[in-house]
């Protein structure tokens, strides 16, 4: 049975996610190109090393320290999913909140745990009065439309702080 819980930085360890799957080959991505949004195929492989998997947990430290939170999905005693926010509230039209991170072990994707981490994320930015989730997407396919299926949309503001490349697509949640 997999539960959801908000971790502490006692929580996290830096062995937290030696265990974590996530590889990922992607092969369309969206690109902007003159004011619209296109799909263009590709081959990238992304896979986390042992080091950056101590950088993440070290990171997800950070964001607690600084008022943020971390929610994790665990099956028994096995961390299968997280999702962080950090504190800091930007934006000129509104509040919005940077949703940092939101990864699912690649054994236990597509089985609704990203939209579960997502919504339990929400609630910790309506804690922070934040009126809006920006997300700063890699553009795959596959990622940019799982937000979309969830209810986000092209960020009406873009935040250059919350901004991880400029190849990113900018996505917003309203809360």
């Amino acid at each position: 049975m997999v539960k959801i819980i908000t971790l502490t930085i006692e929580n996290i360890v830096s062995e937290l996610l030696f265990d974590f799957c996530h590889h990922q080959v992607i092969t369309k991505t969206y690109i902007h190109d003159n004011n619209e949004w296109k799909t263009t195929d590709t081959h990238i492989q992304r896979e986390w090393s042992l080091e950056k998997k101590k950088w993440i947990s070290q990171y997800l430290q950070q964001q607690i320290e600084r008022g943020g939170f971390v929610v994790a999905a665990f099956d028994e005693d096995i961390l299968i999913g997280f999702c962080s926010i950090d504190a800091c509230l930007l934006g000129k039209t509104a509040k919005y909140a940077n949703m940092t991170m939101l990864f699912v072990d690649d054994r236990y994707k597509r089985k609704g745990i990203g939209k579960k981490l997502f919504f339990e994320i929400c609630n910790c930015a309506r804690l922070l009065k934040a009126d809006k989730i920006f997300i700063s997407a890699i553009p795959s396919v596959e990622t940019v439309n799982f937000y979309f299926n969830i209810g986000c949309k092209d960020a009406l503001e873009i935040i250059p702080e919350y901004v991880d490349t400029k190849q990113d697509r900018y996505m917003e949640f309203l809360l």
